[in-house]
């Protein structure tokens, strides 16, 4: 009976080794979101830089075209 026992807990602490040989460390308390970041600031620029490249590349093509 007594080397039953033995052989339980042995196996017991075996298995508890393992777990806690395996086990992640507790991750620390995240941080607070950051402030969201701009995305209209300059959007007119962006708007206009966009037609005047696209009247550069038609311009471009018709060049070649002819």
């Amino acid at each position: 009976m007594k080397s039953n026992i033995f052989k339980f807990y042995v196996t017991l602490m075996m298995a508890f080794v393992s777990f806690l040989s395996v086990a992640q460390p507790v991750d620390p308390p995240a941080d607070d979101d950051p402030p969201p970041a701009p995305i209209n600031m300059y959007l007119i620029w962006l708007a206009i830089i966009g037609i005047g490249f696209v009247f550069y590349f038609l311009n471009s093509r018709k060049t070649v075209n002819q």
